[in-house]
């Protein structure tokens, strides 16, 4: 699970930097609603990742009962 967290990273940091990067011809009302977008898609993976978290200390805990 690591690994997938890892490449939602990279490809969330990859993204920003080309965001940035294209940021010179945009309008401030794109750059806003492109903010936004962005500002979405962080916090989905943080909720992602919490929820793969939980999970996993469940998970665990349910697997340290059987040892």
């Amino acid at each position: 699970m690591k690994t997938l967290f890892e490449w939602a990273v990279g490809l969330f940091v990859l993204f920003c930097f080309f965001a940035g990067f294209f940021d010179l011809d945009e309008t401030p009302k794109q750059k806003r609603v492109r903010e936004q977008a962005e500002w979405y898609a962080a916090e989905e993976d943080r909720r992602n990742i919490e929820a793969d978290a939980t999970y996993y200390a469940e998970q665990n805990r349910h697997d340290h009962h059987h040892v």
